[in-house]
C-alpha cells in the first residue's frame, strides 16, 4: 500500500487512541497525557504509540501502568471506528525527548560561566556553516 495510505491510517489511529484516553478512560492514575505520534508497521498490523506525560517521573510510571492495562480497551474502540479488516496491534511507548533536553540544558548550563548568558545568533551561525 502507498504510504499515503498508512499516514492516513496513523493519523485516525492518533485521533481515537487521543479521543479515547482523554474522554473514556476514568483511570485516577492517568496524568495529563498528549499522544504525540504513530508510527505503523509497513504491513499496518502494529501501531507504535508515542506519547507524553506531564508531571515528574513517578506520575509518568503510573500513567503507562494505566495505559498499558487498558490497552485492550483502547483497541476494542480503536477498531470499532477504524473500519479496517484488521486492528493494528497498539503498543505504546512513553517518548522521554524533553527530560532528555532538559538534562542536556542543565549540563549545559553547569559548565557555562557564571554571568554567560547563550547566544541564540551563534548557535544560528554555526548551524549555517555545517551545512
Amino acid at each position: 500500500m502507498p504510504p499515503r495510505h498508512s499516514q492516513k491510517i496513523a493519523s485516525r489511529i492518533k485521533f481515537l487512541v487521543s479521543h479515547v484516553v482523554q474522554q473514556e478512560l476514568n483511570d485516577p492514575r492517568l496524568g495529563f497525557i498528549t499522544i504525540l505520534d504513530v508510527e505503523m508497521t509497513s504491513d499496518l498490523r502494529e501501531a507504535k504509540i508515542y506519547f507524553s506525560v506531564l508531571g515528574p517521573r513517578a506520575e509518568q510510571s503510573k500513567s503507562l501502568q494505566a495505559i498499558e492495562s487498558s490497552c485492550g480497551f483502547i483497541q476494542r474502540r480503536v477498531g470499532k471506528n477504524l473500519k479496517l479488516r484488521n486492528t493494528p496491534v497498539l503498543r505504546f511507548v512513553l517518548d522521554d525527548t524533553d527530560d532528555r533536553v532538559s538534562r542536556i540544558e542543565e549540563i549545559l548550563a553547569q559548565h557555562r560561566e557564571p554571568g554567560e548568558e547563550p547566544d541564540p545568533e551563534a548557535t544560528s551561525s554555526e548551524e549555517e556553516e555545517t551545512d
